[in-house]
This record gives structure tokens, sequence and C-alpha cells, in this order.
């Protein structure tokens, strides 16, 4: 299915996990994926998912989640909103097309810095990188989007924990 592209000032939103079911469109991949040993898991928490676990820099490092878009789901998007508590840890977003370098799939990222429980992303201020090293890449084309998600991957051990709400797709 493909959307329309939103237009000035419109919001649409991509995950509202106070809707039934939502959590079961999201997957987990921890750094096993690498031979790392981290942990993170989701569960529904009242009107939010809980992302939470442990990180474990000998190996990998990191824990994620994520889902898949519909075609053209952020089309015409300047910016992603999300609803959120944390843990003051450095989540972050991370957003993928099917833009590849060296066969890889590049991954797009943006900091998380809430400010009374709502983070705001620019889309055109992602950085892109393969396996958490920035790579030379075009810019992120929101129409293109394949998946969003979140990942921490701070550098530091131990546990960690977010909850989210919500997350929007909107134009300025």
């Amino acid at each position: 299915m493909s959307l329309a592209a939103l237009t000035a000032g419109e919001c649409r939103t991509i995950a509202d996990f106070g809707a039934p079911n939502e959590i079961d469109r999201w997957q987990v991949v921890n750094d096993g994926v690498m031979g790392g040993l981290s942990r993170g898991q989701i569960a529904p928490a009242g009107d939010a998912m809980r992302f939470w676990g442990e990180i474990n820099t000998d190996g990998g490092g990191f824990s994620s989640i994520r889902h898949r878009l519909d075609r053209g789901e952020l089309a015409g998007a300047t910016h992603l909103r999300v609803t959120m508590d944390g843990d003051r840890r450095d989540y972050q977003l991370s957003l993928r097309s099917n833009a590849r370098l060296y066969g890889r799939s590049i991954a797009y990222r943006g900091s998380l810095q809430p400010s009374n429980g709502v983070a705001t992303v620019a889309l055109d201020g992602l950085e892109p990188s393969i396996f958490g090293r920035r790579v030379p890449a075009p810019a992120f084309d929101p129409a293109a989007a394949r998946s969003v998600g979140f990942i921490l991957a701070d550098g530091r051990d131990g546990p960690f924990e977010m909850k989210v709400r919500k997350i929007e797709a909107c134009s300025a």
C-alpha cells in the first residue's frame, strides 16, 4: 500500500502503543547477530512499549528494535516526533531505506533528546552508518523509508530502559 505524501503542517501517526497489538509489529535485534552478549526485549506497558535490557560492550554493544513501514509512509515528512520516557542514555532513532553501500544496508540515525517527554528528530540531519560507523552516503529520502526503529549503542555497559508511547511523522 502506498500512502499520500504529508502536506505542510500535517502529522501522521506511525505507531501508537495505546492501540491493541501495536507491539506485535516490532522485533528486537540484539548484537548476538555479531557475536555480542547484549540483551534487549519489548513488552506492553500500559499505553507504551517498554524496551529494556542490558548492554554488554564485549563483542558488540547494542540492542535495537524496529518495524517495517508501508511504502510512502514517511513521504513528505521533515521530522519524526517521538513521545517517550528514557533513562538518560543516548538512544537513537534508526531509519532504513533500500540504500546500500559496499553491499550493506545503510542505517540513518538521529539522537533522541526528549524535552518534556517528546523528542523531535529532523530527517535532513540523520547520519548514515553501517555497523555503527559513519559512511559517505546520499541524504536520507523519507519517501523511500522501509523501516523505523530505535537503537542503544552508547558504548556503556549496564541496564537500560525506555518507554515509547507514540511515533509521528510530521511535515513543517
